[in-house]
């Protein structure tokens, strides 16, 4: 992900506002993901902190 990105950044001139947006669409699934799953995340460490 970090080379696609890499892409928007030219020798001279960095495209913020491609890059940003790239980023943001990269996030949104991660972050989405992450929601879904919680509750099992938090569930497996609970259970594997007690014994």
């Amino acid at each position: 992900l970090a080379v696609g990105l890499q892409g928007y950044s030219t020798l001279n001139d960095v495209y913020w506002n491609q890059i940003m947006a790239a980023s943001l669409v990269v996030s949104v699934p991660v972050v989405a993901g992450f929601l879904l799953l919680q509750r099992y995340l938090v569930a497996g460490l609970t259970a594997g902190a007690v014994k």
